[in-house]
């Protein structure tokens, strides 16, 4: 590796700077596999850095002697960071980065969770649960619990990774429930039992006291009850759903009844509607409470003949099964994706 000599590391302050890293001097390779030994931003404190840490996504520009790192989503206000820059013989030397904002932040609060109905299936394989701010990562373990309705949490009822599952803007966190606790027959179901048993009742809690990613406010207690209905063990089919086509020559909303609740984000951009020449028709979907239902509001009158409604085969129920698949049976004949 080149030696670097002493270079100049200048980081953003605030939020409204622009998130530009710049390693200004010294001798960079152009090498591109390189350009991260030399600069990398790692989410997180110093004191918590260790090499094998999996750095921030973004991309290198190249200035001269100016080597500058883009980050893909931008920084967080609030976020602790570290800089990682490597000299001579492999030594590093590291540097805390923290962006404050000059705005007052809301107040962290939980916005939704989903599936948003009182009843899921007693094999539901995930919760996502929305911050009205960006939260501070890597304590979701610490706050998030599953309790029975006497209060009793049950701890293993969630995964635990090392990367929490955080949309790019950390305001929503994916909860997953182990497939263990709800493939039958598995290690961890005989050990443990299922994490839902169908007609009980439980309690998903947010505890309070959770930092928002700027540090400004800590996350007001939320929870939620939930009961446990019967497992979803079939394949989603297209031709279980009710239809309200509309008129052609007007703009009346489609609707769509789904025989079982649907995963709030996987419903986005699976269904799509095209005329019958192949012309994709734009509009505005919504998706109601308990997900069960579709609605799509066309931006233009609809128009005369056929119109198609094409359902991508990736589209999961809240139990995790698609329209291509079981979870917890091997895959099973292909269905169809499109229906008219």
């Amino acid at each position: 590796m080149p030696d670097l000599g002493n270079p100049r590391l200048v980081v953003p302050e605030t939020v409204d700077d622009p998130p530009v890293v710049r390693l200004i001097g010294g001798s960079v390779s152009p090498d591109p596999v390189a350009e991260d030994d030399h600069l990398a931003v790692f989410v997180g404190s110093a004191d918590s850095y260790h090499a094998r840490r999996t750095p921030v996504a973004g991309r290198y520009e190249r200035w001269g002697t100016e080597l500058r790192f883009v980050p893909a989503f931008g920084f967080v206000a609030g976020q602790d960071y570290v800089v990682r820059v490597r000299g001579a013989a492999g030594s590093h030397r590291l540097t805390a980065l923290r962006l404050r904002s000059e705005v007052s932040a809301p107040p962290a609060v939980v916005t939704a969770v989903y599936p948003s109905g009182d009843v899921v299936p007693e094999n539901v394989l995930r919760f996502y649960v929305h911050f009205s701010v960006p939260m501070t990562p890597h304590l979701a373990s610490q706050f998030v619990t599953l309790r029975t309705a006497s209060g009793v949490a049950d701890h293993a009822t969630f995964m635990r990774f090392k990367q929490e599952l955080w949309s790019a803007d950390r305001t929503r966190l994916t909860v997953l429930v182990d497939p263990g606790r709800i493939k039958r027959g598995v290690a961890t179901n005989l050990d443990l039992g299922p994490a839902f048993t169908e007609g009980d009742q439980y309690v998903l809690a947010v505890d309070g006291g959770w930092p928002s990613a700027d540090g400004s406010s800590q996350l007001q207690a939320f929870s939620t009850r939930i009961r446990a209905g019967a497992p979803l063990r079939e394949q989603p089919d297209v031709r279980r759903w009710r239809w309200w086509p509309p008129r052609p020559g007007t703009r009346t909303m489609l609707e769509i009844s789904f025989d079982r609740p649907f995963d709030r984000h996987s419903l986005n951009g699976a269904i799509h509607m095209t005329a019958s020449d192949g012309t994709v028709i734009a509009g505005t979907p919504t998706v109601p409470s308990s997900e069960t239902s579709w609605s799509f509001t066309p931006d233009e009158p609809w128009p005369a003949g056929e119109v198609y409604v094409s359902v991508s085969d990736a589209l999961e129920d809240v139990a995790g099964n698609s329209l291509r698949e079981l979870l917890d049976q091997p895959p099973g004949s292909s269905t169809s994706s499109t229906a008219r």
